[in-house]
């Protein structure tokens, strides 16, 4: 009988540290680092669920979950809703959970807002900050007018983001969207309105 051997995942591989501007580089470092530990992943689930049916013990082996650290004055919204995206479709083979560290603003509030409100957390110096998309346009009538059409279809995106997946109450965000005020909020604020779950 071949002998059986149970791997261990690379808890490294697990726990992931996006930083820095929302970019195109931050999107592809992520993809990177996802793909990296599904390869790893992979190779041990096969080789760990093939020893422990044989063993009778489950059909199975479990994963460990994902834990992704940010920390970002924001960037690009286009990017930002890469990146968004990509944590959502994680979350459908893997738990993933959250941490903000330092400072989650502008474009970094959307992609936090990706991960279940359950698995949201943040250390107790963080600072939050939510505010309208900034946008420059120029050109002839038509195209500035295609352009402001697209801010709106954004804006109207990141607004549902917001009502569906905190309690910031319909007036700050009036405030923000309406009146273009930035809005900071510490990380007992953000717990406040269910913007994490807990403080870690």
């Amino acid at each position: 009988m071949a002998e059986l051997t149970i791997k261990t995942f690379n808890d490294k591989l697990h726990n992931i540290y996006i930083k820095g501007e929302v970019g195109e580089e931050m999107w592809s470092f992520l993809v990177d680092k996802i793909n990296e530990m599904r390869s790893a992943d992979e190779d041990v689930s096969e080789n760990n669920t093939s020893a422990l049916l044989a063993l009778g013990l489950l059909t199975e082996a479990k994963r460990p979950p994902v834990n992704i650290y940010l920390s970002t004055y924001g960037g690009s919204i286009y990017d930002m809703f890469a990146i968004y995206d990509e944590i959502k479709k994680l979350q459908e083979t893997y738990e993933v959970n959250l941490y903000c560290v330092g400072k989650i603003m502008s474009a970094g509030t959307i992609i936090m807002l990706a991960v279940d409100k359950k698995h949201r957390f943040a250390y107790p110096s963080t600072t939050f900050m939510f505010h309208t998309l900034s946008s420059f346009t120029y050109g002839k009538i038509k195209e500035m007018e295609e352009d402001i059409d697209e801010a709106k279809r954004l804006h109207n995106l990141m607004l549902k983001i917001y009502k569906e997946n905190t309690s910031i109450p319909e007036d700050k965000l009036n405030d923000i969207y309406k009146r273009k005020k930035d809005l900071y909020m510490t990380a007992e604020q953000a717990k406040k309105y269910k913007i994490i779950d807990k403080i870690v």
